[in-house]
């Protein structure tokens, strides 16, 4: 795998940078012929001046540390002049600032050209990294990742890694000298995003919607009653209808084809079930081996997401694994971990555990809003279903 990947280039973050003056003569801005030391100030989001913050330069690789220096009460960072005469001419500032590294940045500058000196320090982000290997296979990932030319490596957990506390940017991310993903991370973003490995990564696309029948793709191996939607306790369907057939639920939209869509009022306490069988009657699957589910979603509603097992404990009642989210408008993923399941013996919610290796339903619960449209139903970490 390491000799089969290419290294693609590192996207660059570049800040708006403006100019500004400092009255010591030893820290002029940079100028084309860095002759003097740097002096930078540093400023957050409203350019407000931030003192104490850690501000290092590195060289143009993004790994060696060069110098770093502390702003002051203007927010102003020195760097001295034999540190700046060592850098062949580009080179990167970070900057850091806030409990736990709560505002940063990452700075291309390039010392030959820039008279700007300000950099401006906007909040972190996180990044989780998920691989979607099996337990079996985890001894064939790479022990670290690594963000390209940037000082930002995380250790491998199980099957995934996690960067805490990065700055916002366009980043790829290597693994030894193999370049596996491109991500990119706004302001203040908690990111969880799969990185395919080749060999490695196992996926199984439950439901993508694109037959426009009634039945998930596990139907194509195994036989299963297929999708159905039920109007609970005052709540009403009105697209499609209690009556209408599974097809007026299949919506398309050009660039994205087929998917499920829902619209409905709750009313004062009720909700709305769209389900589907995962076998027959009293056939189940052992999905203990599943990493995540992501599934693509646009709406206005908080839903939960449940698993649940095959046999029933009372009046239509099953013990399930339940994960909740929210689908605001405009498509984007939505990641559920097992492990980070809502527990609720009253409404017979266990921990996923208890019940992975029978699983006999999937099932989505509408508790607000007025329309879902759900797309790409994926189960990671199995590469296919058996009963």
């Amino acid at each position: 795998m390491k000799d089969e990947l290419k290294m693609l280039l590192c996207g660059a973050l570049v800040f708006s940078l403006t100019g500004c003056s400092e009255s010591n003569p030893e820290f002029t801005g940079a100028t084309s012929e860095t002759t003097n030391g740097v002096a930078l100030v540093v400023v957050d989001a409203e350019r407000k001046p931030l003192a104490q913050a850690r501000v290092s330069l590195y060289e143009k690789s993004g790994t060696s540390l060069i110098e770093t220096s502390v702003s002051d009460s203007a927010g102003v960072a020195r760097f001295r002049k034999d540190s700046v005469e060592c850098v062949d001419k580009s080179c990167f500032v970070e900057g850091i600032a806030g409990v736990d590294s709560s505002l940063m940045s990452w700075t291309p500058l390039d010392m030959a050209t820039a008279s700007a000196t300000e950099i401006s320090l906007l909040p972190s982000s996180s990044l989780m990294l998920r691989t979607g290997a099996a337990d079996s296979s985890c001894e064939n990932l790479y022990e670290i990742l690594h963000l390209q030319s940037t000082p930002y490596f995380a250790n491998r957990s199980g099957n995934e890694y996690v960067f805490a506390h990065v700055p916002a940017g366009l980043f790829t991310v290597v693994a030894g000298d193999s370049a596996v993903a491109d991500v990119s991370l706004d302001p203040g973003a908690v990111a969880d995003t799969l990185v395919r490995m080749p060999g490695v990564t196992r996926e199984f696309v439950f439901e993508d919607f694109e037959d426009g029948d009634s039945l998930n793709n596990i139907a194509k191996t195994y036989m299963n009653y297929g999708w159905y939607y039920i109007a609970e306790k005052g709540a009403t369907l009105l697209k499609p209808d209690t009556v209408s057939g599974f097809a007026a639920a299949i919506a398309q939209e050009t660039g994205r084809g087929k998917f499920l869509s829902v619209l409905f009022t709750p009313g004062d306490s009720g909700y709305v079930l769209l389900g589907t069988h995962l076998g027959l009657d009293t056939g189940y699957y052992d999905l203990s081996g599943l990493t995540a589910i992501r599934l693509t979603v646009s709406g206005d509603c908080e839903f939960d997401v449940a698993l649940e097992h095959y046999r029933e404990v009372g009046d239509n009642n099953y013990r399930k694994s339940l994960w909740s989210a929210r689908a605001t408008d405009g498509w984007h993923e939505v990641v559920l971990r097992p492990g980070k399941e809502v527990l609720d013996e009253n409404t017979f919610q266990v921990a996923w555990s208890e019940i992975s290796k029978e699983i006999g339903f999937f099932s989505v619960f509408i508790k607000s809003g007025s329309y879902l449209k759900i797309d790409q139903i994926v189960f990671e970490g199995i590469d296919g279903v058996s009963p």
